[in-house]
């Protein structure tokens, strides 16, 4: 190429080297227009590779957080029905002369079953990896974008709440054991040995009853209706995920 545009020159060929020179920007151009290209499809590549690195996180979190709700489901579904069956029936003072050592620990109604609670954490790894990736930059295409914002919003609306709620029944639940420590009888019911006042206290006591409603109202009523949601949303994500055109792509 210089020697021809030295040769067009010192013969004074002008016309003919304003053409030549034309075409040689262009074939410059072109040049740069297919190395941004390629650039541009290898970054596509690259991002498209790192969001699916983060789909299948995201589906492995949500994987393990449905085999774990399992537990906390099902202790929370025996505790509405201890605590409801305990609320709903009036003991009589002949059922407590029936209670003794032998068969004080088969009483259920005759302990506190409001200081006990199931934690369930939520697995976010994929999550807080997704929060990163639409920071840095934009997401692959419109069904991704959408999805990826769902799946914000799936953890924003779900995990926080249930973060919440559980840690207002661990205090609730710490609060009531303190509760029982001005009682005399409060040694003897933590060491697990039968205590008459102590079981007629579980039986009778008014303001236990009113705890009782008031854990009733916090475990199951907003903790185990929202880990039962949880699971319904996170079963409807799980599929949408899997049936992302980016984990299907091979």
């Amino acid at each position: 190429f210089r020697k021809i545009r030295q040769k067009l020159l010192s013969e004074n060929k002008l016309r003919k080297y304003l053409i030549y020179a034309a075409g040689e920007i262009v074939l410059v151009v072109i040049g740069i227009l297919i190395a941004l290209s390629i650039n541009n499809w290898n970054e596509d590549r690259s991002k498209k590779e790192q969001l699916k690195y983060i789909y299948q996180t995201v589906l492995e979190d949500l994987n393990t957080d449905l085999n774990n709700l399992d537990v906390p489901i099902a202790f929370y579904q025996n505790l509405d029905t201890t605590i409801t069956e305990i609320l709903t029936t009036t003991y009589s003072t002949s059922f407590l002369d029936t209670i003794n050592e032998s068969n004080y620990k088969a009483c259920i109604p005759c302990k506190s079953n409001i200081n006990v609670f199931e934690p369930f954490t939520s697995q976010d790894k994929g999550f807080e990896l997704l929060k990163d990736f639409k920071n840095d930059g934009d997401l692959i295409g419109m069904e991704d974008k959408n999805l990826s914002q769902d799946i914000v919003q799936f953890y924003t609306d779900h995990i926080e709440r249930l973060d919440v709620i559980l840690g207002i029944i661990q205090s609730e639940a710490l609060s009531n054991i303190k509760y029982y420590d001005q009682f005399p009888w409060y040694t003897e019911y933590i060491l697990g040995k039968f205590n008459r006042d102590a079981a007629a206290f579980f039986l009778y006591d008014q303001t236990y009853r009113n705890k009782a409603a008031n854990y009733l109202l916090l475990a199951v009523r907003n903790y185990l209706r929202d880990l039962v949601a949880y699971k319904k949303d996170l079963i409807e994500l799980k599929n949408r995920i899997e049936a992302s055109s980016i984990i299907l792509d091979q």
